[in-house]
């Protein structure tokens, strides 16, 4: 009886029992919130389930709004918490114990063109990412699971107090950077290698650790040479003699970092300049390559690449590797850097899973021609692992650099069994990795008169200088923001195709006195000052100008005719839109 009493009373007391605690909101945490973009964050998640399965994400976006985003499996430990700096991440884009891999791995979304680069343009404004925490592990990718937890970071590349200086000093270009105080500062000129223009981030980066950093373009900005077919070292010299004679500068010399092409001549620089006392080279080679250098009477001619040897994976990259001229032989002596005279000191960065090139070779050959002259004045340091692009910390990583116009080229003669500089019609479009310059290759088109390069991450128009035949140019689906460099084509160009890029003004179209046909819908044009410019285009009679901001804005507007405003504007169009323009004359003619 008493057993069934006890049985009978157990409920009551389970019901008299103090609920367990509830469950705390999942919430992550990553400090600092805002910080430079090389230090490490501390990444924290809590208030998960005992062994809970989660995916991280990380989410930011470009400049140009292209997305890049990277995610890792996780586990929760026994409290329901996560520690990015302890935990280790057992699937995603990385695996083990990596504080800062949903950094170091972003890439571009699936919705994007792959193998693109997330590097800032602008060191004023901070990159900004969302990292997310979802329920259970979903494969990159996918679709995940349901959003539990979200923070939002700051990365920014420069510090309060850093100034940036334009130059346009003499020969010299580029930007000064200089950090807060009076100084002086030990002083470091910044080049980065054959993607030509001027990078900044590495330079702002090194203002905030107390270096009056110099950014030199070498190539392809504002009135240097466009192309790397030849340079003086002159140039460099000047740089080098503005920092070292800079208030804010301590002497007695300067230091070069640079990286690629831009680290061979920093090669070349602390071997030929007494300013240079210094030279961090990263992925570089112990021989001057692709273009000829001139010092004076003295000339470093450069080794070349044999396309030959160039080989295209199943996922259409190109394999450079083997295709440099090799610097060991003889025949190529002449464009070795006699790195022997320099009197400052080298710091070698190389990655052994460079595939660019053999950079971990080109600097056993530096080290021993020092050691061949009885010189230690070097240190190396050799990633296992790590390509050719070795940036500051936590920088988001790229498979593959960007195709080259000489490559796709190669590429499209192989494909077409034809000789690209024969062809008439050329198509270049969608490469992977992307194009990302119309560089000089494009020359070599002289009978061409249908060229296509959509659907690649160009940004500026150039070197259409020898298309002498060119009537249709496509360039939809780019990153371009003017029309500048089409004059090159302006007595033969018939056919414009450059929908889905960034063009907000049209100044220079007027020059296109052939131009028929010109479709660039869905790009930035906002006000009827810059559409009336397309009234100086004598032949002009069919446009596609749908989802630029100014015929959206009268398209949602009932009150207004899109059409009839802007043929209006410009009134020899025959068809807009894809809709025939029916002008009033004609139909007051059929009335009669």
């Amino acid at each position: 009886m008493w057993r069934a009493v006890a049985a009978a009373s157990a409920p009551a007391r389970a019901l008299c029992r103090a609920p367990p605690p509830p469950r705390r909101a999942v919430s992550v945490a990553v400090s600092p919130a805002a910080g430079l973009a090389d230090e490490r964050l501390e990444t924290r998640v809590a208030g998960l389930g005992p062994g809970q399965p989660v995916t991280l994400r990380a989410v930011a976006a470009d400049e140009r709004g292209c997305l890049f985003q990277s995610c890792a499996h996780y586990r929760a430990d026994s409290r329901g918490e996560l520690h990015l700096g302890t935990d280790a991440s057992h699937g995603g884009d990385y695996t083990g114990v990596e504080p800062m891999g949903l950094f170091w791995s972003l890439a571009p979304a699936g919705m994007e063109r792959p193998y693109q680069r997330l590097v800032p343009r602008s060191t004023g404004t901070p990159m900004k990412v969302e990292m997310l925490v979802h329920q259970g592990h979903s494969l990159p990718g996918a679709i995940p699971g349901t959003v539990v937890a979200k923070a939002e970071v700051e990365r920014w590349f420069t510090a309060p107090g850093v100034r940036r200086i334009r130059l346009k000093e003499g020969g010299v270009r580029g930007s000064l950077f200089l950090p807060p105080g009076d100084g002086p500062f030990p002083g470091v000129i910044d080049m980065y290698g054959d993607e030509g223009g001027l990078i900044e981030f590495r330079s702002s980066l090194l203002a905030t650790r107390g270096f009056a950093a110099l950014s030199l373009p070498y190539f392809d900005f504002e009135d240097l040479p466009k192309v790397m077919k030849e340079f003086k070292l002159e140039y460099f010299e000047e740089a080098a003699r503005f920092l070292q004679r800079h208030p804010k500068v301590k002497g007695p010399g300067v230091g070069v970092i640079g990286t690629g092409k831009g680290a061979e001549l920093a090669l070349s620089m602390i071997t030929f300049l007494p300013e240079v006392v210094a030279a961090v080279c990263i992925s570089g080679c112990s021989s001057n390559t692709v273009a000829d250098l001139h010092y004076g009477e003295m000339t470093l001619p450069g080794l070349r690449f044999d396309m030959n040897k160039v080989s295209v994976s199943d996922a259409g990259i190109f394999d450079i590797f083997e295709a440099l001229d090799d610097p060991t032989n003889p025949a190529n002596s002449p464009c070795t850097i006699p790195i022997e005279k320099a009197e400052g000191h080298f710091l070698l960065v190389v990655g052994e899973a460079d595939r660019m090139w053999k950079s971990s070779l080109y600097a056993e050959l530096a080290i021993g021609r020092l050691r061949q002259h009885g010189k230690e004045n070097f240190e190396l340091l050799s990633y296992p692992g790590a390509g050719h692009r070795i940036d500051p910390p936590s920088t988001p990583f790229c498979q593959a650099k960007a195709t080259t116009i000489k490559e796709a080229l190669a590429k499209w003669e192989e494909k077409n069994g034809q000789k690209a500089s024969e062809a008439k019609e050329v198509k270049l479009y969608g490469q992977i990795p992307p194009v990302e310059r119309m560089d000089e290759s494009l020359s070599t088109l002289v009978n061409c008169e249908k060229l296509s390069l959509s659907t690649n991450c160009i940004e500026r128009i150039a070197n259409l200088n020898s298309l002498k035949n060119l009537r249709i140019l496509s360039l939809g689906r780019n990153n371009i923001k003017t029309l500048n460099g089409l004059e090159a084509v302006a007595d033969t160009l018939e056919e414009l195709w450059i929908s889905y890029n960034f063009i907000e003004k049209l100044r220079g179209i007027r020059v296109m006195k052939k131009l028929k046909v010109l479709y660039m819908s869905n790009n930035l044009v906002k006000d009827w000052a810059e559409f009336v410019r397309l009234a100086e285009l004598p032949l002009l009679e069919d446009l596609v100008f749908v989802g630029n901001p100014l015929q959206e804005k009268y398209a949602s507007d009932q009150k207004n005719n899109w059409i009839e405003e802007a043929t209006k504007r410009v009134p020899k169009l025959k068809k807009l839109d894809g809709i025939l323009v029916i002008k009033q004359e004609e139909d007051e003619e059929g009335a009669n």
